[in-house]
């Protein structure tokens, strides 16, 4: 099998129309995403796969969706190769489902897709009122049903939150909640790696039974989490290519912006896991 590019292209935070851009940014997210379509053009492979991982639309309308597909149909046509999204926490279900998708896929939007001896699965982590995400036990049935059909490929995971790691100690009260689950299906898996976003900061971890973590940077702004109670914005754009050869896995990031100056701050009052999960989780 060739060795395979991935393009993942995490937290765009997309302006719906009419609004002005999420915190205080300078530079328009749509036009930070076209940024990154033309850095995709001076790459010198064609990408087989292009993942957003969520937060695509910063609570928008069915019409800004709409708006979003047409980029995508694009891409999918310009590079040759697959698209796929997946739902973020400020993704608007009913508006992605009216204005994106060509019909009604039930209470998650969830799907997979195979290219050669590797498997990837697109997770839907969000949680209509939550920040923080979960992985709905039907979903954790059908992923390791699907695992188990298939004991030869290499599995790849894509969901907006990121699990639970070393160096998610500040994040524990955004991030999925019901990680231990996710990984109780996963164990004895031929898992290649899972790849999120959301906390707006890159950084990579092993957890469970070796599987690699690699949590993606925004194509919006950074969020600076160091400091437990005060996480500090700034203007920022990036994306990461992940080279799947022969089993193996690189991830390189493509920093496309970096702003030093701070644009926004949030007061975070605690950063403990949330006590208590939405009906059904």
């Amino acid at each position: 099998m060739q060795c395979l590019h991935v393009i993942q292209i995490s937290d765009p935070h997309l302006t719906p129309h009419g609004q002005v851009p999420a915190h205080h940014q300078r530079v328009d997210p749509w036009a930070k995403l076209a940024a990154i379509i033309d850095d995709l053009r001076q790459l010198p492979f064609q990408p087989d796969l292009i993942v957003f991982t969520g937060d695509l639309i910063h609570n928008g309308s069915a019409d800004d969706y709409q708006r979003l597909h047409a980029v995508v149909h694009t891409m999918k046509s310009e590079f040759n190769c697959h698209v796929r999204v997946i739902l973020g926490n400020h993704d608007c279900r009913a508006a992605f489902y009216t204005g994106y998708l060509p019909a009604d896929p039930g209470p998650y939007y969830a799907n997979r897709m195979r290219i050669g001896n590797n498997d990837f699965y697109f997770l839907d982590s969000k949680v209509t009122g939550y920040e923080a995400g979960w992985l709905a036990p039907s979903q954790l049935q059908w992923l390791g049903k699907h695992l188990r059909q298939a004991p030869t490929k290499r599995a790849f995971l894509f969901l907006h939150h990121p699990l639970d790691g070393p160096t998610m100690g500040n994040m524990h009260y955004a991030i999925l909640q019901n990680t231990p689950a996710l990984l109780s299906v996963l164990r004895g898996h031929n898992v290649g790696g899972v790849f999120s976003g959301h906390v707006h900061f890159p950084t990579t971890y092993v957890n469970g039974d070796h599987v690699l973590n690699v949590v993606a940077g925004s194509a919006a702004y950074d969020i600076n989490c160091t400091n437990p109670r005060r996480h500090l914005v700034r203007e920022s754009s990036s994306y990461q290519i992940i080279t799947i050869d022969h089993g193996q896995v690189g991830v390189t990031t493509r920093q496309l912006l970096q702003d030093s100056a701070v644009i926004d701050e949030f007061a975070i009052t605690s950063t403990r896991f949330l006590g208590k999960r939405p009906s059904g989780y």
